[in-house]
C-alpha cells in the first residue's frame, strides 16, 4: 500500500478512520506505533478494484442523482473535481480553513446523518484549505471513477456512512501533539437512530493497483442519536498528503 493513502488516514479527516486508532470513547492511546498495513478486523473482508492510483489523476464520472427525500434543500454540495478526486461524492461537503492551530468543519444533514468536528494543532505554513464530503453508497451518490464503482466496505453490522477527504493545498500537512488536546474530535449524529449500540472505522488502502479496506481497532459507544469520537495522538509518520490524493473511510455500527 503506498504510504501517502497510510498517512493520509491519522490526519486528514482521518477525520473518521484515524479516530479508531484511539481507545474506546476518546480515551487517550497508549502506543504510537504506525498501523500494520493491509489487515482487517472488525470481520471486514478485503474489497478490491483494480484501478490505478495515479494521484494526478482526475474524475471526469458524474454521479448519478440521490434520493431527493433524504437531501436538504439548502445542503451544500461539491460533487465534481476539483476539488474531489478519483471516486467523487454527491452528499454534504465542507471546504473549511485549516490553520496551525487547527480548524473546525460542519457536513449538513445528508440521508440523515450530520457531522461536526474539528482539527488541532498542525504544522501548516499559513492555513490551507481542507475538503470533506460524505455519501451513503446509495443511489448513485458516488460516481464511478475510470468505469469501476466504489468499493463498498463489508464489515460487522452496517455501514452507515463513507467520507472523502481532500487537501486543496500542496502542502503535506502533518498534526501536532499536545498533551491533553485533541488532534482529531468530531461528532456524528443520525437523526433516525444508529442501527446498533457501537460504531467503528475503516480505510480504503491501495496495493499493486487494487483497493482494500483496513478496520482499525478500537469502538465508540453510540449515545442516544449519537456518537463522538475523539484523538488525542496519532501514530508516529502519518500524514495528510497534498492536493490529488483523497482518502476514503467508512462508519460500521453494529
Amino acid at each position: 500500500m503506498r504510504l501517502s493513502i497510510i498517512s493520509a488516514c491519522a490526519f486528514a479527516a482521518g477525520v473518521l478512520a484515524l479516530a479508531a486508532c484511539a481507545n474506546q470513547n476518546g480515551v487517550v492511546p497508549s502506543s504510537q506505533s504506525p498501523v500494520a498495513p493491509m489487515t482487517t478486523q472488525n470481520d471486514a473482508p478485503q474489497s478490491e478494484a483494480p484501478v490505478s492510483s495515479a494521484s494526478g489523476a482526475s474524475a471526469t464520472d458524474t454521479a448519478d442523482a440521490s434520493d431527493a427525500s433524504s437531501v436538504s434543500p439548502d445542503l451544500t454540495t461539491c460533487a465534481k473535481s476539483p476539488p474531489q478526486y478519483w471516486w467523487i461524492f454527491s452528499g454534504a461537503c465542507d471546504t473549511f480553513t485549516l490553520k496551525p492551530t487547527g480548524g473546525t468543519f460542519t457536513l449538513g444533514s445528508y440521508q440523515n446523518i450530520s457531522i461536526k468536528g474539528s482539527i488541532g494543532k498542525n504544522n501548516v505554513k499559513g492555513s490551507a484549505k481542507v475538503t470533506l464530503a460524505d455519501a451513503v453508497n446509495k443511489n448513485g451518490d458516488i460516481a464511478t471513477y475510470k468505469g469501476q464503482k466504489f468499493p463498498a466496505y463489508k464489515a460487522r453490522g452496517t455501514t452507515v456512512v463513507y467520507a472523502a477527504a481532500n487537501n486543496q493545498s500542496t502542502q503535506t500537512i502533518k498534526p501536532i501533539v499536545q498533551q491533553g488536546h485533541t488532534i482529531l474530535k468530531y461528532v456524528i449524529t443520525d437523526s433516525k437512530g444508529f442501527p446498533g449500540k457501537t460504531c467503528g472505522a475503516a480505510l480504503l488502502g491501495e496495493k499493486n493497483g487494487k483497493f482494500q479496506w483496513t478496520a482499525f481497532p478500537g469502538s465508540y459507544n453510540v449515545k442516544g442519536n449519537t456518537v463522538t469520537i475523539s484523538v488525542y495522538t496519532a501514530p508516529q509518520g502519518f500524514e495528510l498528503p497534498p492536493k490529488g490524493t483523497p482518502l476514503y473511510f467508512a462508519i460500521n455500527c453494529y
